[in-house]
């Protein structure tokens, strides 16, 4: 019979806590993400990309790809900006793994958003089956999306967006 060693079990320990809190994260950033109007799948995907209908446009993904770009380490945010004809062969090839994974984080969100959508209109997975937060987080997301699309209100739309944020970021 084999046995777990103390350090294994620490390890895994801190691995599954880590997993959970980085689960945790990208639900509250895709949250975000759908209040600032990224709201379908194709959003997250480039521009560039021909075959795959993409809704992102050109300075929406460059705003994407900065904001991920900040969960990067500093050395590799300064080797993202310095242009590939400057660099090593080792430093191009390093280049070329963190652009693939700026790439490849992006369109994790975008998975997420799928994921989401299809529970949403899953006949086995209504609402009453999805945990409370996320009934609340889908219903605050839902508020910020259609004050987003008010032509008329006798409310302040803006005040009511950014009130709303505010209590998405509490579920954070």
């Amino acid at each position: 019979m084999r046995l777990l060693k103390e350090a294994t079990i620490t390890k895994i320990g801190s691995a599954v806590e880590k997993g959970i809190a980085a689960d945790r994260a990208g639900v509250a950033a895709l949250d975000l993400l759908i209040a600032d109007g990224f709201d379908k799948v194709t959003d997250f995907i480039s521009p560039k990309s021909k075959s795959k209908g993409s809704t992102c446009k050109p300075d929406e993904w460059t705003a994407l790809k900065a904001a991920v770009t900040t969960g990067f380490t500093a050395t590799n945010q300064a080797l993202l900006l310095k242009p590939t004809k400057t660099l090593t062969e080792e430093q191009k090839l390093a280049k070329r793994y963190w652009q693939q994974q700026l790439g490849a984080r992006i369109g994790d969100f975008g998975k997420q958003l799928a994921k989401r959508l299809n529970i949403d209109s899953d006949d086995g997975a209504g609402s009453n089956n999805r945990p409370l937060e996320q009934r609340v987080r889908d219903n605050l997301n839902d508020v910020v999306k259609v004050c987003g699309a008010a032509e008329e209100a006798t409310f302040n739309v803006t005040e009511m967006q950014k009130i709303v944020k505010s209590a998405l970021a509490l579920l954070a």
